[in-house]
């Protein structure tokens, strides 16, 4: 009985302590920006190939899960210490890591049932869309939110594997015909491509720790308005990438490169 209560204290005491952590002034703000991702957009990136390679897998994960949205809202609006502000990206990392492993292996494991080059073209849209928005901030009223084309995405993928079903191309594997042996199949042979969206989440919520502990010394000296060019940039250069008509883009490079542009010596940066 001493083993539950304990349990049950431990438990009641992480709930309070996540509690206190997204009651953090931008807390909650960061939680959506780096999660809005897997509403859609992310699983649509995976299924048309954009975790080809390591290089771009980190330099994908850095603009999508680590991007200037991500950035302005911890020189913005994350107010508090750096210890509190990692407290919050591990708490944002206990879901998005295992979100990051799942939708990864599902993706992959669904392509021998999706439109593939459909879908390419759509991500090259809605990548394109997300640069439009990071540069100007907002964008046209004619275009729909980045989570209403996740969920479209979602839904598409969805009626894409509902055809797929009733046509016959794919079967589905119930409860005591094999699903464990499938699932271990998926990570057995899927096995790079769920390391791939590991290193990508990872390198996102690093460069976030990354700015929140520097959060000073880059609102100083970094102009947020350069690094948000060069992430559009990079976003432009993963959709040429996902579509075939740049081969290994050089996304890491790019992001690099516009940090370092970012960064004015006499002290002027932190424009939002």
């Amino acid at each position: 009985m001493s083993f539950f209560s304990a349990l049950l204290r431990s438990l009641q005491c992480a709930y309070t302590e996540v509690q206190q952590l997204l009651a953090v002034p931008g807390a909650k703000a960061l939680a959506v920006v780096m999660l809005m991702p897997f509403t859609g957009i992310y699983q649509s990136m995976v299924t048309s190939g954009a975790l080809n390679s390591l290089v771009g897998s980190i330099g994908l994960g850095v603009v999508v899960f680590g991007g200037p949205a991500a950035v302005s809202i911890v020189f913005a609006k994350l107010s508090t210490s750096r210890v509190q502000g990692i407290k919050v990206i591990c708490l944002i990392a206990a879901v998005q890591l295992p979100a990051a492993a799942f939708f990864a292996a599902v993706a992959t494991a669904s392509q021998a049932a999706l439109w593939v080059e459909g879908f390419s073209l759509l991500t090259v849209v809605v990548l394109w869309v997300i640069a439009f928005d990071i540069i100007n901030g907002s964008t046209p009223s004619c275009v729909p939110s980045l989570l209403t084309i996740g969920a479209v995405l979602t839904s598409l993928m969805a009626l894409n594997l509902a055809v797929s079903l009733v046509t016959g191309e794919v079967t589905v594997i119930l409860p005591g015909e094999g699903i464990l042996m499938w699932m271990w199949t998926v990570l057995t042979t899927e096995w790079v491509i769920i390391g791939r969206s590991l290193a990508a989440a990872l390198s996102g919520l690093l460069f976030v720790i990354f700015s929140v502990v520097f959060r000073p010394t880059l609102l100083e000296y970094v102009n947020l308005r350069r690094f948000k060019m060069g992430s559009a940039i990079a976003l432009c250069l993963i959709g040429l990438d996902v579509a075939g008509f740049v081969a290994n883009s050089p996304t890491l490079t790019v992001v690099a490169l516009s940090l370092g542009l970012a960064v004015e010596a006499d002290g002027n940066g932190g424009d939002l």
